[in-house]
């Protein structure tokens, strides 16, 4: 099963970066993230994480190791082990835009059970594609949030106070 979409957010690419590099940010826009904890001391290519996703009301665990990472840019990892996906592999990537940025992901998934496996991802797909949505949906929400704040904070005063 192969998913790719993105979303144009209007947010800088060093406000969407943590969301998707730190466990406590990450959890506030991807919704079926239940936990997300590093596994080893440093962070960057080679690093390990364990992450566990709610899925239709069942708990899925997953161990990955970090394949690229690129601060403000790219955020790419496999699977080493999992309570179910035979493969997991998913690059995150940000790009700037004249008014933010855009965020892409590219998530491929291996179901098990041989052929019977690729009718799941067939399915898997179709059902990944529309919380995916919404996935991307929250991480434009919550970074443009940040973005709208830090704006009104760093907005000159001008000598006018509102008491």
């Amino acid at each position: 099963m192969r998913v790719h979409m993105g979303i144009d957010i209007e947010a800088p690419p060093e406000t969407v970066w943590p969301y998707l590099a730190e466990p406590e940010k990450a959890m506030q826009w991807y919704n079926m993230l239940k936990v997300f904890e590093y596994t080893s001391d440093e962070r960057g290519p080679g690093s390990t994480f364990y992450w566990e996703e709610e899925v239709r009301g069942k708990i899925y665990w997953n161990h990955f190791r970090t394949t690229e990472w690129v601060p403000n840019q790219v955020f790419a990892y496999e699977m080493t082990e999992s309570s179910f996906f035979k493969g997991y592999t998913e690059r995150w990537t940000i790009e700037p835009t004249p008014t933010g940025c855009r965020f892409s992901f590219d998530d491929t998934l291996v179901f098990p059970y041989g052929p019977w496996g690729r009718v799941m991802g067939w399915f898997g797909e179709k059902m990944a594609r529309k919380s995916s949505q919404q996935i991307l949906e929250n991480l434009k929400r919550v970074a443009e949030a940040e973005t709208a704040t830090s704006d009104e904070e760093a907005a000159p005063d001008n000598g006018h106070s509102t008491p």
